[in-house]
């Protein structure tokens, strides 16, 4: 199988996966968000909202097919990463670049026994902007061979891949770590980083499996 079928695969997986996840008791609350109200904020777009705007400013919003190119996530990963990275090889898993190009979508909160993950939202106005913004701000992380994709806990830390755990279908073991210990290393190097890197899962693709069987126990 090449490239292009291998992407095109793991988008129609990403899209089974998102209507799997959606369909649910919460579907309501999940598909629910402040609406956009001025130029810059992270509100639901126009062309995402589902009805009217509600007294509080929140709207139910609808998922889209996504616009964004492979090229466009591939010129954003050669901006970001590759010049952070220095002598780390990485190149994106499959199965992400699917799930960013496959729908826009928002509210993607990973809920396991322990801990949560959310991945970037995908708004149709700047669908790429989540993901820009966590490989503008962890750029020592990527340096040392960690790739931030997803967030930890609502905040609490940066959700990554470990370069230095690769598998044999261009995945990667997932990583978290906590942005309080992050901050006490000046300059992480790698050595240091390995002591508060937490295991979470073998590879991006165990990490959705798992949460789709976490929803249906």
């Amino acid at each position: 199988m090449n490239d292009a079928q291998t992407l095109e695969q793991d988008r129609l997986f990403i899209k089974s996966w998102l209507d799997t996840y959606f369909d649910s008791p919460h579907r309501e609350m999940l598909m629910s968000s402040p609406a956009k109200t001025e130029e810059g904020d992270y509100g639901v777009p126009a062309a995402m909202q589902d009805g009217e705007i509600d007294e509080e400013g929140w709207v139910c919003w609808k998922m889209l097919d996504s616009e964004v190119t492979e090229k466009q996530i591939n010129d954003l990963v050669q901006t970001l990463i590759h010049p952070a990275a220095h002598a780390v090889s990485f190149s994106l898993p499959s199965l992400y670049t699917a799930y960013l190009s496959s729908r826009c979508v928002l509210n993607i909160y990973l809920r396991y026994d322990a801990f949560t993950v959310a991945l970037p939202n995908l708004a149709s106005d700047a669908p790429l902007r989540e993901v820009s913004g966590l490989w503008s701000a962890w750029k020592p992380l990527i340096a040392a061979g960690y790739i931030p994709f997803a967030g930890y806990e609502d905040g609490a830390g940066p959700v990554c891949w470990d370069t230095n755990q690769p598998t044999e279908e261009n995945d990667y073991a997932v990583v978290s770590f906590d942005h309080e210990v992050l901050t006490v290393e000046e300059q992480p190097v790698r050595e240091k980083l390995e002591q508060y890197a937490r295991p979470l899962f073998p590879s991006f693709r165990e990490m959705l499996i798992s949460a789709a069987s976490s929803s249906r126990s």
